[in-house]
């Protein structure tokens, strides 16, 4: 029958429950006594109250000299070491044990000034001398046993606090590794905090220094563009007064409001040109005097390259490069008049030489008539297939040619009108020009209007995509930034996780080698207990065996048990075997002569059934 024995700590925060017996009886084993190492201090009777106060019945007992040893202790030294507090001599009186002086382990910076721990120990001790004060005398057996047994009860309770220290000390480190950790920890994000504080403080003046210059820089350009504009309106382009003439939409014939009167309005006001100029007989005798060079400009233009423009189809390349060829053959016509016929005089044409078509060549005929039809046939066909071809070139060249044979025919029929149509012609024209004049200066107003307004809706335009570019540009910058921050933070957080693993990898790593360790002290200690335990109950054992073993010698070499002993073990024996072997020989007797009748009477049987057989 086993007992369990339950010890609970004394501590309530720390309440656990040790097992004597189960899986922590390792921690219990005994262990053989051994003397106490501490002189036991003799039991100390208190001394009652005394009606006299103490130091009158100090200076009753004792005189006390009127000299007196004084040590002062000062924190403020020349050295950074704070030395032991002075500790004044003493000496002890005959008869007395002060308590003090038992607790000399005591000292500056470790266990003094006092805490509650040395409170506990000092309570513990305490406890123990009244313990150990209480103990019985091993002056018998049954004290010497009680002694024992209350004192294994007292290394079970100094065990299982030893065991609560010990844990109390593991959980206190591990707080204030944790507490360190932690402590880290938040320093390690301050420090972060502090450092994306500064670096956004950093892009912040970054930022305000590249705006500050882009908005010097936008007030330096839009400065320059004002001077230029201002520059640009002062003095404007140059006038071109031909153009201005020849166009019958300009501010000579159609004045700007605005810009008030006009000083070539009033040349109309003067007559100067001479009135043998306002007919056409006139006009032809002077060009009659005039020589022929100024009639006649010659220009020196160098020979373009021809270069195919990209933007035009191969259709288009193709009629611009007919287009040049008859231009180039209408100025060769003009600019070289035929022989026989004067340079000089107005409305004279050069003539271009006719040339005549060569005739188509013949092939003579095969005698035979089917392929004298086929060539027909043939021939027919060439020329139905060229007429049609000169038929679609001449349409072709009419319908692109319209403005120039619609020219050439008003020159005809202006050589043949008589004097009074060709005036009538000339006011009809000059009408029709002032006509298209008022047209096109209404026109071009309305058109530069309409240009106004298209070339301000340009520019708004032009500020709305800059403006939609601007916000495009900083969306994506922050959408950068972003992804950016996102994977910073990704990072910082796959590193937090890491951290956290190899922390608890190391935590792991700790807690196992200090618990390997604590098994392998626990182990050898487990082992050396174990054996000395062994060893002794080998002993014990070994010394009870012998005492029975020799008693039962001792009871078992007495005349009497031998001959009992000889006559159980070979007189009776040999009596049962010769009982047992004569019982065997009547029985095997018996069986012997029931097989003997047994096989006379069937040998008879037999005998009878022969004798039968052969009588029948």
């Amino acid at each position: 029958m086993s007992v369990t024995y339950v010890l609970r700590d004394e501590y309530p925060r720390h309440a656990l429950e040790m097992m004597v017996s189960g899986r922590d009886r390792h921690i219990y084993f005994k262990r053989p006594i051994v003397p106490l190492l501490q002189p036991q201090i003799p039991e100390v009777v208190m001394q009652l109250h005394d009606t006299q106060k103490p130091h009158e019945s100090m200076q009753s007992e004792v005189k006390i000299e009127p000299t007196k040893t004084v040590e002062v202790q000062t924190m403020y030294r020349e050295s950074e070491a704070q030395t032991i507090p002075y500790s004044p001599e003493y000496i002890i009186r005959e008869g007395e044990d002060p308590e003090v002086l038992n607790f000399t382990y005591f000292v500056y910076g470790n266990g003094l000034p006092a805490s509650m721990t040395e409170m506990e120990l000092i309570e513990q001790s305490r406890e123990k001398r009244i313990f150990e004060s209480m103990l019985p005398s091993s002056t018998d057996e049954a004290c010497f046993l009680l002694r024992r047994k209350l004192m294994d009860e007292q290394e079970f309770k100094e065990w299982a606090k030893r065991e609560n220290d010990i844990k109390r000390i593991q959980n206190e480190r591990l707080n204030l590794l944790h507490t360190a950790l932690f402590d880290r920890e938040k320093e390690n994000n301050e420090k972060n905090a502090q450092r994306v504080e500064e670096m956004r403080l950093k892009k912040t003046e970054q930022k305000d220094r590249a705006l500050v210059k882009i908005g010097r820089k936008r007030i330096k350009v839009l400065r320059k563009m004002f001077k230029q504009r201002k520059a640009a309106d002062i003095i404007g382009a140059k006038r071109d007064i031909i153009e201005e003439y020849s166009n019958f939409g300009s501010s000579v014939y159609a004045g700007i409001t605005r810009e008030g009167l006009n000083l070539d309005k009033l040349a109309n006001k003067y007559e100067v040109q001479p009135e043998v100029l306002t007919t056409y007989q006139g006009l032809s005798e002077l060009s009659e005097t005039l020589p022929a060079k100024i009639l006649q400009t010659t220009y020196s233009i160098k020979a373009e390259k021809l270069r195919i423009d990209k933007g035009y189809s191969r259709k288009e390349i193709k009629h611009r490069a007919a287009l040049a060829k008859a231009q180039k053959a209408i100025d060769l016509v003009y600019k070289q008049p035929s022989e026989g016929e004067d340079s000089k005089g107005p409305g004279r044409h050069s003539v271009a030489e006719i040339r005549e078509r060569p005739d188509t060549p013949k092939v003579d005929q095969s005698e035979n008539d089917d392929e004298a039809q086929v060539y027909v046939a043939i021939i027919l066909l060439q020329r139905l297939l060229r007429g049609r071809a000169i038929q679609n070139a001449m349409y072709e060249g009419k319908e692109k040619r319209l403005d120039l044979i619609g020219e050439l025919r008003r020159c005809g029929e202006m050589i043949e009108l008589t004097e009074e149509e060709k005036e009538k012609e000339i006011l009809e024209a000059y009408r029709e020009r002032v006509i298209d004049g008022l047209a096109e200066a209404l026109q071009g107003e309305f058109v530069s209007e309409t240009l106004d307004a298209l070339s301000k809706e340009l520019v708004r335009l032009k500020q709305e995509r800059k403006i939609t570019a601007i916000v495009r540009f900083a969306e994506r910058e922050r959408r950068k930034k972003e992804c950016e921050e996102a994977g910073r933070r990704q990072a910082e957080e796959v590193l937090r996780a890491r951290e956290d693993a190899m922390f608890k990898e190391i935590m792991e790593t700790n807690q196992g080698t200090v618990d390997t360790y604590l098994q392998e002290i626990l182990t050898e200690a487990v082992d050396a207990r174990a054996k000395n335990q062994a060893v002794d109950e080998a002993y014990l054992r070994a010394f009870h065996i012998n005492r029975i073993v020799d008693n039962m010698e001792e009871r078992n070499n007495q005349p009497h048990l031998i001959v009992k002993d000889l006559v159980s073990s070979f007189l009776i024996p040999e009596v049962q075997r010769l009982k047992i072997q004569r019982q065997t020989r009547i029985q095997e007797k018996r069986n012997l002569a029931a097989a003997r009748a047994l096989l006379k009477e069937s040998a008879v049987r037999a005998r009878r059934n022969v004798n039968a057989i052969a009588n029948g």
